[in-house]
C-alpha cells in the first residue's frame, strides 16, 4: 500500500527514477531512506555529493508536510503508481531510467489493451493535422489506445481523433443500451503525457483538451504536481511515450524534432517505428522520410499498420470496414487528382473535364465526407490516407 513516504520518493528532485529503483530496492519501505542516519547516506554508493544532498535535503521536509503533499494528490484525484506496483507498465521496468513513480489523472493505461503512439511537428501541416486526427480516429475505433504528449499540432490532433471515436462509440452505446463491450470492441482510450506537474495544463490553449483527457482517458507525468514547464523535461517524458506503446507512427517532423526523440527512444525499447511518408521538397517531412530510410516501417492505413503489428482481430476487420467511404464515380474522378499538393479550381476543371457545377458539387460532397480540405479559397488537398468502399 501506498503511504506518504512512497510520494515523497518519487517527488524527490535530482535523483534520477534509475538511482531511486536502485536506492529503493535495497531496502523494505521508503521510509527508510527517509529516516536514513547521515553516516549511512554517505556510504551509498552511485550518489554524487549533489544527489546525497538532494538525499540528505529531502530528508529535512517534516512529515506533516509530507501528509499534506499526499492528501493533496488524493484530493485532487491524481494517482501515483510506483515501480513496484503491479499495474506499472513493463514496456517501462526494464529501460536504462525508468520514472519511479508516475502521477495520473482520469485513467491509466491498462498492460491488455495494445497501445500506438502519434507523435509529430508542432507547427504541423493542415494536412498533417487532419491526417494524424484520423489516424488517432481510426486507432481507436479499432480498440487501440492513443498516446501522445498533449502538444500543439499532430500530438494534440491525435489525442482529438481518438476522443472523437470515443465520444462516437459511447453515443452509439447509449442509443442501444446495452451493456459494455468485451476487449477490442469498445474504442480505444486516449492517453497524454506531460513534460510538467500532472495538474499543469501545458500549454495553455490546451485546457479543453487536457480536461477531455481526463474525463474520456488520462494524463501522466513523472514530475510532481506544481512542476512547471521547462524545456530540459519534455525530452525526457518522450521515453514515456514510446514505453506506453506498442508501436509509434510519425506523422511530420522536422530533420531535428522531438518525435525523433521519441523514435529513438522506441527503437533502444525494441518497439515498432512508422513514418507517413511525404514530399521530398517540404521541410516537415525531412524527418519522416529519413525515418523511412533509415529502416522504419511506411504507414499507409490503419488496416495494413495493425495487420503489420500483429494487431489486428476480426473485430478490428469489421470495424475498419465501416470506416471506408462509400464514393461516387464522380466523387472518386476528382479525389484522384487531388494530393497534398494544393490544386485550384482551374487545374481541377482540366483534369476532371467536368463543368464548373459538377465539380463544386463534388469538391463539396468530398469536403463533408472529410476526404479533402480547402486550405485556401479555391486550392484543395487531400485530408487524410482514406480507403474506399
Amino acid at each position: 500500500m501506498k503511504n506518504k513516504y512512497e510520494y515523497w520518493l518519487s517527488a524527490l528532485p535530482i535523483l534520477s527514477g534509475r538511482k531511486k529503483v536502485r536506492m529503493r530496492s535495497l531496502h523494505q519501505e521508503a521510509e527508510e531512506l527517509y529516516r536514513m542516519k547521515p553516516e549511512e547516506l554517505q556510504a551509498q554508493l552511485g550518489l554524487t555529493e549533489k544527489e546525497k544532498e538532494a538525499l540528505a535535503l529531502g530528508q529535512k521536509t517534516p512529515e506533516s508536510e509530507l501528509e499534506e503533499n499526499m492528501e493533496f494528490c488524493i484530493q485532487n484525484g491524481i494517482g501515483l503508481i510506483s515501480y513496484w506496483e503491479k499495474e506499472y507498465p513493463k514496456g517501462l521496468k526494464n529501460i536504462y531510467n525508468p520514472p519511479y513513480g508516475l502521477y495520473f489523472k482520469g485513467a491509466f493505461p491498462k498492460a491488455s489493451d495494445p497501445a500506438i503512439a502519434v507523435v509529430g511537428a508542432r507547427n504541423c501541416s493542415v494536412w498533417g493535422q487532419k491526417t494524424a486526427e484520423q489516424i488517432g480516429f481510426r486507432l481507436a475505433e479499432c480498440g487501440v489506445s492513443v498516446i501522445s504528449g498533449m502538444a500543439q499540432g499532430i500530438d494534440g490532433a491525435g489525442h482529438l481523433g481518438a476522443l472523437q471515436a470515443l465520444s462516437k462509440t459511447e453515443a452509439a452505446a447509449g442509443r442501444r443500451n446495452t451493456e459494455p463491450l468485451g476487449r477490442f470492441q469498445e474504442a480505444g482510450k486516449t492517453y497524454g503525457v506531460l513534460g510538467c506537474g500532472i495538474d499543469v495544463c501545458y500549454p495553455a490553449s490546451h485546457r479543453r483538451l487536457y480536461e477531455q483527457l481526463v474525463r474520456q482517458g488520462g494524463v501522466i507525468s513523472e514530475y510532481p504536481p506544481s512542476t512547471r514547464p521547462r524545456a530540459m523535461l519534455f525530452p525526457q517524458r518522450n521515453r514515456i511515450i514510446s514505453g506506453l506503446s506498442d508501436g509509434v507512427i510519425v506523422v511530420e517532423a522536422r530533420e531535428k524534432s522531438g518525435a525523433l526523440i521519441t523514435a529513438d527512444f522506441a527503437l533502444e525499447q525494441g518497439k515498432e517505428v512508422y513514418a507517413v511518408p511525404g514530399r521530398i521538397t517540404d521541410g516537415l517531412s525531412q524527418g519522416t522520410n529519413r525515418l523511412i530510410r533509415q529502416g522504419a516501417g511506411i504507414f499507409l492505413s490503419v488496416e495494413d499498420f495493425l495487420k503489420e503489428m500483429k494487431l489486428f482481430t476480426d473485430f478490428m476487420k469489421s470495424s475498419v470496414k465501416n470506416t471506408k467511404l462509400s464514393l461516387e464515380k464522380s466523387e472518386r474522378l476528382v479525389y484522384s487528382c487531388l494530393d497534398l499538393s494544393p490544386k485550384n479550381l482551374d487545374r481541377l476543371l482540366t483534369e476532371t473535364m467536368l463543368s464548373i457545377p459538377e465539380l463544386m458539387e463534388n469538391l463539396e460532397s468530398l469536403r463533408k465526407k472529410g476526404c479533402i480540405l480547402e486550405v485556401y479559397h479555391n486550392y484543395y488537398i487531400r485530408s487524410e490516407v482514406s480507403d474506399f468502399a
